[in-house]
């Protein structure tokens, strides 16, 4: 029987025939902008594109829109101001307690006033609001500790994964930190100031995993190998960097197999999208550089950054491939799901600049 490929989001499951499409779409369970690949193609579309679906996606309002694109823009808005209400609460939270931050609630700035310290802060920076702190070897809370911080103390906002900040103290230590244990500075700005700057803290909400597939490779040389291929997209106006994926294989029963965590270099560009793929060795065949050291692996690269250093060596265009290839030792597995992990978003001037007075 031919089978149809449904990816939403980041999952991607088979459906068997177009009448179980009908079905799922519905009662909702697929959606407009849904992408489908028909039985034998090799190209995706959205699921609003194939004709015997529109007329249901039609009949449903603003479910069955054609424009997936706002589609998504609504929703990333939406998603955004939760998070910036959600984060107003906790400094409020934070603050009452604290003599000092209570001060600075007290007295919020509007983005050019200085907030505290000698010289100011920057928008890129965080205050430690618990006694007994320390920054962690790993986001866990249970991870060993590589610095003791003291309340109050200034970190520098390096990145995010989960709950957890990655934050530089002044004297270089870099390391783990939960994300209620400190305030970021954006936080106490007006409303403009909090929603220019909030990527910066909380850049998973502005980026999503779109268009993803998964193929397994014929062969013995290739077994186990599964190519990944999706799309990154970043609503925010900041660049995004230092990414890692994770890919999570399940069975028929959706029980979990595997989980694969995967570093990715280069950059999502503000406003914009890039896949990912992989730039090889020039060496195709293993060597080693001495008896011990062997050559690094392929590169995993996003076609963003790819494209332009290709500019400067155009001969890297033939070592680059579309897709990501994970080595999975599970090989019995119906369903593949790409998340984003950790990124960082790249602060621009105005964030980077001290916030001194007027």
């Amino acid at each position: 029987m031919s089978e149809w490929l449904v990816t939403q989001g980041d999952n991607q499951f088979k459906v068997e025939s177009l009448e179980e499409l009908k079905k799922l779409a519905e009662t909702g369970k697929l959606k407009a902008g849904d992408m489908v690949q028909p039985p034998g193609a090799a190209d995706w579309m959205y699921a609003t594109e194939i004709p015997d679906l529109k007329a249901i996606f039609d009949g449903q309002g603003d479910a069955g829109a054609d424009d997936f694109d706002d589609y998504l823009q609504k929703r990333a808005k939406m998603g955004a101001m939760a998070t910036l209400v959600a984060a107003v609460v906790m400094a409020v939270v934070l603050v009452v307690g604290g003599g000092t931050m209570a001060m600075l609630w007290q007295q919020l700035p509007q983005g050019d006033e200085e907030i505290i310290g000698d010289g100011g802060l920057t928008f890129a920076d965080m205050i430690v609001t618990e006694t007994g702190m320390a920054l962690l070897a790993e986001p866990e809370e249970r991870a060993s500790p590589r610095e003791s911080l003291k309340k109050d103390q200034i970190l520098v906002l390096l990145g995010k994964r989960g709950d957890f900040y990655r934050a530089r103290t002044e004297t270089g230590t870099e390391g783990w930190i939960a994300y209620d244990a400190v305030i970021p500075m954006y936080q106490l700005g007006g409303e403009d100031v909090r929603e220019e700057y909030d990527p910066l803290y909380n850049p998973d909400r502005y980026v999503e995993v779109n268009n993803a597939s998964w193929q397994q490779l014929p062969g013995q040389d290739q077994e186990g190998i599964t190519v990944f291929q999706f799309m990154l997209r970043n609503l925010s106006g900041y660049p995004m960097t230092d990414l890692v994926i994770q890919a999570t294989i399940k069975d028929a029963k959706g029980l979990e197999l595997e989980k694969v965590e995967i570093p990715v270099e280069g950059m999502i560009p503000a406003k914009g999208s890039t896949m990912v793929g992989t730039l090889a060795n020039e060496d195709e065949k293993p060597r080693k550089r001495n008896d011990d050291e062997e050559v690094e692996p392929p590169t995993l690269l996003t076609e963003y950054s790819f494209k332009r250093r290709a500019e400067q060596d155009p001969e890297l265009q033939l070592l680059y491939s579309a897709g990501v290839e994970v080595k999975m030792s599970s090989e019995a597995f119906t369903t593949a799901n790409i998340d984003l992990v950790e990124l960082r978003a790249v602060p621009n001037d105005d964030a980077s600049k001290v916030v001194q007075k007027q």
